[in-house]
Order: C-alpha cells, then sequence, then structure tokens
C-alpha cells in the first residue's frame, strides 16, 4: 500500500511540475512582448523628446522673435522713407510700381506690375527674420557674457525687479533657468545625491540645490539640504523636499549622467554604477524557486 502511495504522490508531483512548466511557457511570451515594449519604448522615448524640445525652441524662436522682426522689416520697407529713398533711389520704381493696385480680374493694371506688398516680400522673405532672430541671440549671448554685459544685466534686472508683479516672478524663473543651463551655476558632481524618497526603502536620484529652511534645521537641530528630484521623463518638472544631510548618499556622478538615468526610466545607468548582475534575472529566479519550494512544502504537507 505504502509504494502505491508514494507512485501516487510521485505522479501528482510530477503533473504540479508539468503545470508549472506550461504555466512558465505561457508567460514567457507575455514577459517578452512587455520587455520588448519597455526596450522600444526606452529606444524611442529619447528622440522623441528631443524632436520635441527641437520643435518647441524653433516655434518659440520663429513665433515669438522672427515673425515679429520680419513684421516689423516689411513696415519699414512700407513707410513713406523707404519709398522715397531706397525704392525710388536705390532700386528705380515708379510711383506705380509702389501701389496695390490691382484690375478687377485679380492682377495688376500694367504688364510687368506686381502689388507692392510683394516687392517688399521678395526683399524680405520670412526666413530673413529667422536668420536675424539666430544671430541677435548669439549676440546677445556674447554681449552678456562680458564684464561690461554683466553690469549692464545686473542694471536690467535691478529695473525689472522694480516693477509690481513681475518682480515676483522674474527672480524665480531666472533661478531655474540658471539650474539647467547656466555654466556658473551647473551643479558640480558631488551635489548629485541619493536619498530615501518617496519612502523608506525606495531609492530617488536628486540635486542638493540649498540647505532649507532654517526654522526645519533649528527644529531639528541638524544640518539640513534641500533636494531636487527631477521626475521621468520629463527632468524639468519633479519634487522638492528637505530631508537630514546624514540621510543622503553623495554621487560621483555629473548632472548629465542623472538626467540621462531619469529621462531613460532607469535603462541608462552611468558606467560606473553599472551592477555585475541583472535585477530582472534574480527576481524571475527567486519567484521560480519560491514557486518551486512552496510546491514542495504543499506536497510535503498533504498526506
Amino acid at each position: 500500500m505504502a509504494p502505491a502511495k508514494q507512485t501516487f504522490r510521485g505522479l501528482k508531483r510530477h503533473s504540479l511540475s508539468e503545470e508549472h512548466t506550461l504555466a512558465k511557457s505561457t508567460q514567457k511570451p507575455r514577459g517578452g512582448l512587455t520587455r520588448a515594449f519597455i526596450t522600444g519604448l526606452a529606444t524611442l522615448l529619447p528622440t522623441v523628446l528631443t524632436i520635441i524640445i527641437i520643435t518647441v525652441s524653433y516655434n518659440f524662436l520663429d513665433e515669438k522673435i522672427a515673425q515679429p522682426i520680419t513684421s516689423l522689416i516689411r513696415k519699414g520697407f512700407h513707410s513713406e522713407l523707404a519709398k522715397e529713398y531706397f525704392w525710388k533711389d536705390l532700386w528705380k520704381l515708379q510711383d506705380w510700381q509702389m501701389d496695390e493696385v490691382v484690375d478687377e480680374s485679380g492682377l495688376p493694371e500694367r504688364a510687368g506690375d506686381i502689388p507692392f506688398s510683394q516687392q517688399v516680400e521678395r526683399i524680405s522673405p520670412n526666413w530673413l527674420g529667422f536668420v536675424i532672430a539666430i544671430f541677435l541671440v548669439l549676440a546677445v549671448g556674447i554681449g552678456f557674457r562680458g564684464v561690461l554685459g554683466r553690469q549692464a544685466l545686473k542694471l536690467i534686472e535691478g529695473l525689472i525687479k522694480r516693477i509690481p508683479f513681475i518682480k515676483i516672478i522674474y527672480p524665480y524663473a531666472k533661478q531655474v533657468t540658471e539650474f539647467f543651463f547656466e555654466e556658473k551655476n551647473k551643479i558640480e558632481y558631488d551635489t548629485a545625491v541619493a536619498v530615501q524618497y518617496p519612502r523608506i526603502g525606495i531609492w530617488s536620484l536628486g540635486f542638493v540645490t540649498s540647505s532649507g529652511f532654517k526654522t526645519i534645521r533649528e527644529k531639528h537641530g541638524a544640518p539640513m539640504v534641500a533636494i531636487f528630484i527631477p521626475s521621468s521623463p520629463t527632468p524639468i518638472t519633479g519634487y522638492t523636499i528637505l530631508v537630514p544631510q546624514d540621510e543622503v548618499i553623495p554621487l560621483d556622478l555629473s548632472v548629465d549622467e542623472v538626467l540621462r538615468f531619469t529621462i531613460s526610466g532607469g535603462v541608462i545607468v552611468p558606467p560606473g554604477e553599472v551592477a555585475d548582475t541583472s535585477p530582472a534575472h534574480k527576481i524571475e529566479g527567486s519567484s521560480e524557486d519560491s514557486q518551486d519550494s512552496n510546491n514542495d512544502d504543499d506536497d510535503a504537507s498533504r498526506p
């Protein structure tokens, strides 16, 4: 009787093992598709974000700077002063060539004549304002990098900070801009840190931005730091937290390395921080081992 019972147990365990193997085989394609989707998303996301940033920058430069410049140039060409000294003296145009008069068919009154607005568009195409805008931005950047430029900028900012309402917004907008773009205010390597957020056991990467609030520092009785934690996949947004200084781990990473890790959702790991083994394999292995051990325990507990 005992050998038959052991044989039955062996068959049952073999059946459970086959069911477990079948379940794993059915789950692998799903896991494979999920990993393929995540890999594709991580591959496309940096390119898509780059295109979005370039598009937004281009639209801003074109709509807010280039188009107003082009419009201003064309208004200048339409002025009476330009007609007298530029179009007549330099281009030798006649009075009838500087009007918008057309006949009933929509054509100019004379052969070879075109509306004056088209004359202006020929000499000031749409791309002219965009080229001028690029050189204007470069000139501003070069001009304000020098000593005189920095002094002039301080003077201008002092005047801006006296304007009601604007003085409330401008300083904070300037701090955010300098945080990401200004070379002199770029974060040093030792300000990249890891902190347990949003709870103990979960680690997030961020940047130390200041020493925090004096009131919290005095209440806590220990040094505090303010940390900006960028979010994925748009690191220009995130969270600002205040934590004790001894609860953060300084990281020997650059700003670019931390931002690449954040934007890629953890796919692009800095070379010096790459782990020896893949955590996904460990998780899968531990899950399978725990299931096998649970099945063995269940078999052992059954009579």
